[in-house]
């Protein structure tokens, strides 16, 4: 069986391993093709950016020909009449400033300036052929010696392009991946204008007018507002989320997904794999997020938030907990499957982000914290259908809302509803739980009997389960006896109480009472045999809950 290399964005490493790999390298062929010169592809974090720029630098780079053609074997690209004809024909310039981060401008700026002098490090031989200026390669050294000051940084890739097309008589590709990694950060930090001063300069320099460029590509998470980060630039075309072309190169299909799902003998699980990890829509394309799949299977079929689990984008967690009532109210009502209609702006100004509703929802579908599907026009602008992608999403806004939670009531009282649930004090968890259900969720609405409604309370139930996470293991939606279980909280100390939790909505419309939703949710536990997987881990005391809600009351009882 191939490996799963999760993380793994070197397409060399990838591919040298016995590793599994979703064949993206069409990529190359629609980048050939393209007329436009500079390209910006903004995604999603952990869709896959980094892995095809590296594809694009081994497959274009003239360096180490006969060692990377080998990367490409029976890849799909080697049957498209561009790979003889620009296989290894190029310089490559390739810099990534994903990690230039920093709480200083100073900070920021010196670790762009490493990232540079790392891309000219690699060129360091063409300085002994004799081609260039002594002015020339002063500044070359100065800049591989991180002693450039700002006025020949912010020329340098431009400098190094020139360069390598006089040595090579070749135009160059440049790669910058993340670029506004370094935005992001400055915008946190208190450093902004300062920043954006300095990158405008630097990329207007590199892509705008470069007479050495052959293709400028550049990838990152948002498209930031001409009038700020692009304002010297009007030759970058973008692709964004709503874009149809490239919206297959960014993620998983469902093709693709399948193929793996079978492959890891996990076919079974793809409508459960769906509602957890599907639902971003790139253009007209479905997407699956490529980290959740591929940790889903590494991890052998089972469903728990991974992306959640990675390095979060702390400004998406900033912009929803302090936004207005009308962004809440959209993002309550998105997780209550109630449509919420947006204009959807690509370009991003962070300056608009606190004060304008418009951006901070374009933010959150650009980095895929929502999906938006175009609805009509309206007044000349397009207007967007937005709602939550998956069950993974719903994971993420509830954790974020159990920060407002513990902010506006207290952890105390979290505290006292976890230890009360461990406790077997069924009435203190009840009575703490319908507590924060009232204050907190306004979108449990009475009537609401749908599916939907028990995932958003399952959600919100799960996040507050994580404060037991270095006790107990919580799983959900996990396979046992005769089906999935809604909740489990697992003990690492198996000698300790494990507990099963069953969810239902009440059906008022068929007159349905509390008391009989809650024995038909024990019934259920009973009749599935839930208990099955947690006995099969060493757990031999199981109590066994039913949980049942109305509007904002909840009750729960367990088996006698």
């Amino acid at each position: 069986m191939k490996k799963l290399a999760i993380g793994e964005d070197d397409f060399k490493l990838l591919r040298q391993g016995n590793n599994y790999f979703v064949d993206k390298s069409l990529f190359i062929e629609d980048v050939i093709n393209d007329a436009s010169r500079v390209l910006l592809f903004p995604r999603p974090r952990r869709f896959g950016k980094t892995l095809n720029m590296s594809m694009l630098q081994y497959f274009f780079s003239n360096k180490n020909t006969e060692e990377n053609r080998r990367l490409f074997d029976s890849l799909a690209i080697t049957q498209s009449p561009v790979f003889e004809q620009h296989f290894g024909q190029y310089p490559v310039v390739s810099l990534s400033f994903k990690s230039c981060k920093g709480d200083t401008y100073e900070k920021i700026y010196y670790s762009i300036s490493s990232v540079i002098a790392k891309a000219f490090k690699v060129y360091k031989f063409v300085l002994e052929k004799g081609k260039f200026l002594k002015t020339e390669l002063e500044k070359f050294n100065s800049i591989i010696e991180e002693k450039a000051n700002e006025s020949l940084l912010s020329e340098s890739i431009l400098l190094l392009s020139e360069l390598l097309h006089r040595y090579y008589q070749k135009t160059v590709f440049i790669l910058i991946d993340e670029y506004d990694t370094p935005v992001h950060e400055a915008y946190l930090n208190d450093y902004y204008t300062q920043a954006i001063d300095f990158l405008r300069t630097l990329l207007g320099n590199t892509l705008k007018g470069n007479q050495h460029l052959q293709k400028g590509i550049l990838t990152g998470i948002l498209r930031v507002s001409k009038e700020s980060m692009f304002s010297d630039l009007n030759n970058v075309e973008v692709y964004s989320v709503l874009n149809k072309n490239y919206n297959h190169y960014f993620g998983f299909t469902q093709g693709e997904v399948d193929e793996m799902l079978a492959y890891y003998g996990l076919i079974k699980s793809k409508q459960d794999v769906k509602n957890w990890y599907n639902g971003y829509y790139f253009g007209n394309e479905e997407i699956y997020n490529p980290w959740s799949i591929l940790s889903f299977v590494k991890n052998n079929g089972e469903f728990k938030p991974y992306w959640l689990s990675t390095s979060a984008n702390a400004l998406v967690h900033n912009l929803i907990k302090d936004s207005d009532n009308t962004v809440k109210k959209g993002i309550e009502d998105a997780l209550n499957n109630i449509p919420v209609f947006t204009p959807i702006n690509e370009n991003i100004s962070f300056e608009d982000l606190e004060s304008s509703q418009e951006t901070i929802m374009s933010f959150l579908v650009q980095t895929g914290y929502l999906k938006a599907l175009y609805h009509e026009m309206q007044n000349s602008r397009q207007i967007y259908k937005v709602s939550i992608p998956n069950q993974e999403l719903r994971l993420i806004y509830v954790n974020t809302i159990n920060k407002w939670f513990e902010k506006n009531i207290g952890s105390k009282e979290l505290d006292d509803m976890l230890n009360a649930l461990i406790a077997n004090d069924i009435k203190t968890f009840e009575r703490i739980l319908s507590k924060f259900v009232l204050e907190t969720l306004s979108y449990f609405n009475v009537g609401r009997r749908t599916k939907e409604v028990e995932r958003v309370f399952q959600a919100f139930l799960l996040g507050m389960l994580i404060g037991l996470k270095d006790r107990y293991e919580v799983y959900s939606e996990k396979e046992s006896g005769y089906g999935r279980f809604d909740v489990s909280v697992i003990p690492k100390d198996k000698s300790k109480q494990a507990i099963i939790m069953e969810l239902k909505s009440i059906d008022t419309f068929n007159n349905e009472t509390k008391d009989q939703t809650l024995e038909a949710a024990l019934q259920q536990i009973e009749d599935r045999r839930y208990e099955t997987i947690l006995r099969q881990q060493g757990c031999t005391n199981i109590m066994k809950i039913a949980v049942t809600f109305d509007g904002k009351r909840v009750w729960a009882k367990t088996a006698k």
